[in-house]
């Protein structure tokens, strides 16, 4: 008979038992949750579904949405020992309820903490990472349930992310963008023993690669490291210190080598940082399959009529994600200063022409999609990008960026809409959306609560109390 230490097991201690797993902070099931007298919003059709919806949520996905009219008994699939709370039941009495939003370009290790883009660039990344929790709990507060990072994010943090250990939107990453030397992700010293115009080499957003054998290993890398898509920087940008914006970066041959790669390891999609005509052209020509900002093309350009094909950027299958808000924000006051000297004239370029590329894309059917581009405290002002967008673009239509399309492009039909079998990541509003999408940028009065797999992330709403983690 062993004998029995303080502290050995000789008794149960039940409230220990869920800590005793390998991973303890992964939550319990929450409760089936029921929302009933609801106005369904439809982004697909731009239109508010007839009459009124009761909602119901299991296991993080919908499970019914039926007519309230129709009384008919709600219950769950589970049996009753299997839940440790019964159903949430709430009637929201007519309020809107809208799929999640999701921004497809994001930076969520570009962190606040920081006042120019030279301090940032020389964060640590120990910080960075504990910046970032902040980060993706405010992006979700906002209403984006879903965020698709550019560069920087890595698979360790949207695992965390999905197994409850941090709070955050579910997040779709490249690992580290590509950049050639030089190029728009390279901060690093501009010659040996030099600090660089912005003081330091980050880590965080990008990495350089230079020749077809670099290209290779960086993008299977990546991929390795699980980057759900990779992205690679084909032209100039505004806040990299040495490129010009009208510079077209990598060769024809690199940028085929990412392709490829990504076409042979699991068809992965690519995209590209590019704002002009050459650069746009030389990313989708080498098989690149989306298109980061894009502010200065041409309607030839989104025609895409080249002597090797008659398809359009929309026939093609490409995906445009404007970032448009971000240029007025980096300039003004108390961002005045985040940019150097020669950055605020490159902004100045590609703002000018940004809301006319937009309206271009536009007419010429192509996918767009939403995307802010933030850094720092900036992400603040991530709703910001529908009421710009908003300017010159019908409500309807830029709903449809952040949820249909954006849906499209990440390859997930559970995204983006309010159906049977879908992510029960949903939005409850006291305005119509599609009337006016700029409700949207005012989360404070008119988002009245956030549910993300059926979870109740944030509500100010009577009756249904956000979820308390254990």
């Amino acid at each position: 008979m062993s004998p029995s230490f303080p502290g050995s097991p000789d008794k149960t201690r039940d409230t220990l038992l869920p800590k005793l797993v390998p991973k303890p902070w992964i939550p319990a099931n929450a409760p089936p949750l029921i929302l009933r007298d609801t106005l369904v919003v439809d982004p697909a059709n731009s239109v508010i579904l007839d009459g009124r919806y009761d909602i119901t949520m299991e296991g993080g996905l919908i499970t019914s949405v039926c007519p309230t009219d129709e009384k008919k008994t709600l219950t769950s699939t589970y049996a009753p020992e299997e839940l440790e709370s019964p159903p949430v039941v709430v009637n929201v009495s007519g309020k809107f309820i809208c799929p999640g939003l999701i921004d497809c370009h994001v930076h969520v290790s570009a962190v606040p903490g920081v006042k120019t883009m030279s301090e940032l660039v020389q964060t640590p990344e120990e910080l960075v990472h504990l910046r970032s929790t902040y980060v993706l709990r405010e992006m979700l507060m906002r209403g984006f349930t879903t965020v698709r990072d550019t560069g920087g994010a890595s698979k360790a943090l949207a695992t965390a992310i999905s197994e409850g250990l941090i709070t955050g939107p579910r997040l779709i990453q490249c690992g580290k963008a590509l950049s050639q030397t030089g190029g728009h992700a390279d901060f690093g010293p501009t010659k040996s023993g030099d600090s660089g115009c912005c003081g330091g080499h980050s880590q965080s957003l990008g990495r350089t690669c230079d020749g077809v054998p670099q290209v290779l290993k960086a993008t299977r890398e990546e991929l390795k490291g699980g980057a759900d898509f990779i992205k690679v920087m084909c032209g100039g940008g505004v806040a990299s210190p040495t490129d010009a914006i009208e510079t077209v970066q990598f060769t024809a041959e690199e940028i085929r080598a990412v392709t490829t790669t990504c076409t042979q390891m699991g068809n992965k999609h690519t995209t590209a940082h590019a704002y002009t005509d050459a650069s746009v052209l030389h990313a989708i020509q080498n098989g690149v399959r989306g298109i980061e900002h894009g502010n200065l093309v041409s309607r030839d350009t989104a025609k895409l009529l080249t002597p090797h094909t008659v398809q359009s950027m929309a026939e093609k299958g490409i995906f445009l994600t404007p970032t448009l808000a971000c240029y007025g924000i980096m300039v003004r006051p108390p961002f005045e200063d985040f940019l150097p000297p020669e950055g605020k004239v490159k902004n100045e370029q590609v703002m000018a022409r940004g809301l006319d590329a937009l309206k271009i894309a536009d007419e010429e059917g192509v996918t767009i999609c939403y995307g802010s581009d933030l850094l720092t405290s900036m992400h603040a002002l991530q709703t910001e990008e529908f009421t710009v967008r908003s300017s010159v673009l019908s409500s309807p239509k830029v709903l449809q960026h952040a949820t249909t399309n954006a849906a499209r492009m990440l390859g997930d039909s559970k995204l983006g809409r309010i159906a049977v079998g879908c992510y029960a990541d949903l939005l409850i509003l006291d305005a119509n959306p599609l009337v006016d999408v700029t409700v949207l940028d005012y989360p404070e009065k008119h988002l009245f609560a956030v549910i993300q797999g059926g979870r109740v992330v944030s509500s100010r709403l009577y009756g249904l109390p956000e979820e308390k983690r254990r």
